[in-house]
C-alpha cells in the first residue's frame, strides 16, 4: 500500500485539535508570542523604512477594511493588515523563534487579521496561533539542511498562514490539506541580496503570509492542491532541502514546537542574544566607558560567526555601522551596545547610527568575534532534548556530511564546517554525559541553547568575563516573563504611552478572558472598532 502523503497528517491534526487539547504551558507560550510580536510591531511603527509598505498598499486601494494595523491603529483588508503588521515586526529583527524557524510573523499576524474578519473568539485566535507554529515549525525543521536557513525560510509563512486561516474558517481535514498544498504550490525562495541590505527585507514574511491566507479561502471555495507536494520527486523537498528529514513532521500533539519559544530581548539576530546579555551583565556590575576598553573578545557559535561572515558582503562599506549591520554583524551589535549602554529601537534608528558613526567605527575595531567549537557543540548537544533533534543527530552519516559540506560550499561560497569539526560535533552531541547547564531552568518550556562568552579587557589591566548559554527570553528561562514585560512596555510606550502599554500587557496575559475587539483595542495604537460578531468563546 502506498505511503500516505506527508501533508495529510498535518491537515488531520490541524483540523482536529481543540483549545482544550493544548497543554497549559503551550497556551502560555502562545500568549507570550502574541504579546511579543505586537511589541515588535510597535517598536518599529515609527521607523522611516516601514512607511513604504503602508503607503504602497494605500495607493493600491488597501486602506479601510475589517482588520487592524496594530502599530498605527489603521484598518485594512485582511491580507493587507497581516502584511503591514509582519513588515513592522520584521523591520528591526525584534521577533522570536521556535524549533525551528521564525514562525512568529505568520503565526500571529495571519490569524489576528483573519479572526477580526471572521468574528472569531480570542480562544479560537490562540488555538490558531498554536496550530500555525506547529505546522510551520515542523516544515522548517524538515528542511533544516538545505540552501536556506533562519529567516530565509520564508516558505514556512505559507503553511503557517494557511493552517491558521483554515483553523479559523473551521475547514475539515480534506479542505485543510488542500489549503496547505495550494499555499505550497509556488513556494517562495528568498534571495539573500533582497534581505541582507535593502528594505525589500520587510516583505520576507509579508508576501507569503498573504498567499497563505488566500490559499485557505481558495480551498474553502473549492480549489484543490496536490497532497504529495512535499515528497514528490519534483516537489518541495527536492527544491528546498539537501537532506530532507520527513520525521520532523511527526509527534504532533506529543511534542509542542511552541514550547521552544524564545523571545528576543534585543533587536537583531537570535544567535547574538546571549552575547548581548553577557555584555549587559558585565556593564551592570561594572560600568565601562568605551575609552577604557582595550579589546572585547566574543567567543560564540559557528552559527553566529557564519551570519556575520555572510552578511559582510551586503551590509555596506567596511566599518560603516548601519541598522542591517547591527542586525547581522555580531561585532557591530556589541559595539553599539557598549557605546550606548543599551540596545533597543532607539539605537537602531539610522539617524542615531549616523550621528555616532565615527565613535562606533573606532570602537568596532576593538571587538573581536571568534568561533569556539565547544560552544557550537553545546548547541548540537542541546538538540538532544528534543526527540526529533536527537533522531536527526543520530541519523546523519559520514557520507551525508560529505554531501552537505559540498552543497553548503557551493551555495554559500565557504566551508561551513570541516569534516574534522563535524565529526567532533557529532561525537560531543552523542555523548551520554549531561551537557553543561548554566543557571536554573524553569519547567515553562524546552531550552534552545546558543551560548556566548564575552571578555572585556581594560586599558588599565582589568578584565571582565561573562558566559551565557540560554537566552533570557527562552520559555525555559526563569527570567522570561520579566523579559517579556520589559519588551512590551518599552515598545508600546513609544506609540501609546507607558500606562496603556502596561494595560496591553495585562490584556495579552489574559487574552482568552476578553472579547477579540476589546483585546485588539487594548494593544493597538489607537482604539480599533470591534470585529462584527466577535465573542469571548
Amino acid at each position: 500500500m502506498p505511503a500516505e502523503p506527508r501533508l495529510l497528517p498535518l491537515a488531520r491534526w490541524s483540523a482536529g485539535v481543540a483549545h482544550d487539547d493544548i497543554p497549559p504551558r503551550t497556551l502560555r507560550a502562545a500568549r507570550f508570542q502574541l504579546l511579543d510580536m505586537i511589541a515588535a510591531a510597535h517598536a518599529s511603527a515609527r521607523a522611516r523604512e516601514v512607511s513604504s509598505v503602508v503607503h504602497g498598499l494605500e495607493a493600491l486601494g488597501g486602506d479601510g477594511g475589517r482588520a487592524t494595523i496594530v502599530g498605527t491603529g489603521g484598518r485594512a483588508r485582511v491580507t493587507d493588515a497581516a502584511m503591514v503588521n509582519a513588515a513592522f515586526s520584521m523591520a528591526h529583527d525584534f521577533d522570536d523563534i521556535v524549533w525551528m524557524g521564525h514562525t512568529c510573523h505568520s503565526s500571529v499576524f495571519a490569524p489576528l487579521a483573519v479572526a477580526e474578519r471572521e468574528g472569531s473568539s480570542t480562544t479560537d485566535l490562540l488555538t490558531a496561533i498554536v496550530v500555525a507554529n506547529e505546522i510551520g515549525g515542523r516544515l522548517g525543521a524538515s528542511s533544516f539542511l538545505g540552501p536556506l536557513n533562519g529567516q530565509m525560510w520564508t516558505f514556512i509563512h505559507l503553511v503557517g498562514a494557511a493552517a491558521a486561516t483554515a483553523k479559523l474558517l473551521r475547514l475539515d481535514e480534506a479542505v485543510t490539506a488542500h489549503a496547505l498544498a495550494i499555499a505550497l504550490a509556488q513556494p517562495n525562495f528568498a534571495l539573500q541580496p533582497g534581505f541582507m541590505a535593502p528594505t525589500s527585507k520587510l516583505l520576507a514574511a509579508s508576501t507569503p503570509i498573504a498567499t497563505g491566507i488566500q490559499a485557505a479561502y481558495f480551498a474553502r471555495a473549492g480549489m484543490t492542491g496536490h497532497p504529495g507536494i512535499l515528497e514528490d520527486r519534483r516537489g518541495f523537498w527536492r527544491r528546498f532541502s539537501f537532506l530532507p528529514m520527513p520525521f520532523m513532521l511527526d509527534k504532533l500533539g506529543e511534542f509542542w514546537t511552541l514550547d521552544t519559544l524564545t523571545i528576543k530581548t534585543y533587536p537583531g539576530c537570535h544567535y547574538f542574544q546571549t552575547a548581548l546579555t553577557a555584555l549587559e551583565r558585565i556593564l551592570a556590575r561594572r560600568p565601562i566607558r568605551p575609552s577604557e576598553i582595550e579589546v572585547v573578545t566574543v567567543d560564540t557559535t559557528k552559527l553566529a560567526c557564519e551570519v556575520t561572515r555572510f552578511a559582510g558582503a551586503y551590509v555596506g562599506a567596511a566599518g560603516e555601522v548601519t541598522p542591517v549591520r547591527v542586525n547581522f554583524d555580531l561585532a557591530a551589535s556589541c559595539t553599539l551596545f557598549l557605546h550606548a549602554g543599551k540596545l533597543g529601537p532607539d539605537e537602531m534608528e539610522a539617524d542615531y547610527l549616523k550621528e555616532h558613526g565615527a565613535a562606533l567605527r573606532a570602537l568596532r575595531e576593538r571587538v573581536v568575534v571568534r568561533h569556539d567549537p565547544a560552544l557550537t557543540a553545546r548547541v548540537v548537544a542541546g538538540a538532544r532534548g528534543i526527540a526529533t533533534g536527537k533522531r536527526a543527530v543520530a541519523e546523519i552519516r559520514l557520507a551525508d556530511l560529505r554531501v552537505l559540506a559540498r552543497r553548503y560550499g557551493e551555495e554559500y561560497g565557504s566551508r561551513l564546517f570541516s569534516m574534522g569539526d563535524a565529526a567532533n560535533l557529532l561525537k560531543r552531541a552523542l555523548s551520554r554525559r549531561a551537557p553543561r547547564t548554566a543557571g536554573p531552568l524553569s519547567d515553562g518550556g524546552v531550552p534552545l541553547y546558543f551560548p556566548s562568552r564575552v571578555t572585556v579587557e581594560l586599558t588599565g589591566g582589568g578584565r571582565e568575563e561573562e558566559r551565557v548559554d540560554l537566552p533570557v527570553g527562552s520559555m525555559a528561562s526563569p527570567d522570561v516573563e520579566r523579559s517579556l514585560e520589559g519588551k512590551v512596555v518599552a515598545s508600546l510606550a513609544r506609540t501609546v504611552g507607558e500606562e496603556r502599554a502596561r494595560r496591553a500587557l495585562v490584556a495579552g496575559l489574559a487574552v482568552e478572558a476578553m472579547e477579540l475587539g476589546e483585546f485588539v483595542s487594548a494593544v493597538s495604537a489607537r482604539a480599533a472598532v470591534a470585529a462584527p460578531g466577535a465573542s469571548r468563546r
